[in-house]
């Protein structure tokens, strides 16, 4: 019988997961794990708000704790919670999943690999493509795949991405998801029978190659190593030689920060060189050398001119319309360039 509930959720996650524990008997033969992304400076209340909402003991565990039914387990911040045999939690550092620490996938593969057919897996609201892969797994061990209503959902890009991977047993809204976990562990359901309509309504046809990988041209966004493109069950994801794992969408999403951050610090030197050139246009004018002051005044103004430009393409052309909260140091250097 079911009694192992593994729930993820990023955006939106706090209010669903309250909705969820507080909803569920207290006499429900079942632990609950529960991954919700947060930042790595997280407070970690999310025991203490629970305790407040439901009669399930809510505990952010420490490393080798034992699995109880009866309470609510939480991932702390910027660590990955996953289970063991001998119903154990293991709460470890580990590469980032899809930009995240915790993170959903690494707690919903490893439920899948121990406990099989005694897992529920539960995707709930937000961003991106986490857990879509970890519930493929514990669907294909022969556990149960719940899946909120994307319509439902107060970010929906998590469960859409979930419903296109995966065939759920239940696609259903936020408020009927704790009445179904108590009837399937309870065992006074079969799986499959809610919300077919709306699965069959948001899948996309696919098609299940055996698993392959390949090197791809790109490099880890993490540790900037050989990076692979993985191929399973239809679905795309990129991972390192040290296990850094990433959606086609986390990527991206990487991908434009790296752009970013280079952009900016592209940024940073050109304003440095052109606040150095008028410098040296003004010693070589103290000396009275017109030639060498001209050739410096001229390089300066030149990557002044292209420092504005790169300025004004980050911030989107708002840079000529809207005045800055603050002036910087490089500001007032740039000012001085004729």
């Amino acid at each position: 019988m079911p009694d192992i509930v593994a729930i993820g959720a990023s955006a939106g996650g706090v209010e669903a997961v309250i909705n969820i524990a507080s909803n569920l008997p207290a006499t429900l033969p079942a632990a609950v794990l529960v991954v919700i992304h947060v930042s790595p400076d997280s407070s970690g209340l999310m025991p203490n708000i629970l305790n407040r909402s439901s009669i399930w003991n809510a505990v952010q565990p420490e490393d080798g704790a034992p699995i109880e039914h009866g309470h609510i387990y939480i991932a702390p911040p910027d660590r990955h919670m996953v289970v063991e045999a001998g119903d154990r939690i293991r709460i470890v550092q580990g590469p980032r999943h899809n930009r995240h620490r915790p993170a959903i996938d690494p707690l919903f593969s490893t439920v899948a690999h121990v406990y099989g057919r005694r897992a529920i897996g539960v995707i709930l609201t937000g961003f991106q493509a986490d857990g879509s892969s970890g519930l493929a797994m514990i669907k294909n061990a022969g556990g149960i795949a719940i899946v909120q209503d994307p319509h439902d959902a107060l970010v929906p890009s998590m469960p859409k991405r979930a419903l296109e991977q995966v065939d759920p047993d239940y696609c259903l809204p936020l408020d009927q998801i704790p009445q179904a976990i108590s009837r399937i562990v309870r065992g006074e359901e079969s799986a499959g029978k809610v919300g077919t309509s709306k699965i069959a309504s948001m899948k996309k046809e696919k098609s299940k190659p055996p698993k392959q990988e390949e090197p791809s041209a790109f490099t880890c966004p993490e540790c900037h190593g050989t990076i692979w493109e993985m191929r399973e069950n239809g679905d795309v994801r990129f991972e390192c030689r040290v296990g850094h794992s990433f959606s086609p969408e986390s990527m991206a999403e990487s991908n434009d920060e790296d752009v970013e951050r280079a952009l900016w610090a592209a940024l940073r030197t050109l304003e440095e060189s052109a606040s150095l050139d008028q410098r040296l246009a003004d010693l070589a004018a103290e000396r009275n050398r017109e030639n060498a002051r001209e050739l410096y005044a001229s390089k300066a103004r030149e990557r002044k001119k292209h420092a504005e430009t790169l300025r004004d393409l980050l911030l989107g052309g708002a840079s000529k319309r809207i005045a800055p909260i603050s002036q910087t140091r490089g500001d007032e250097e740039l000012e001085k360039i004729g």
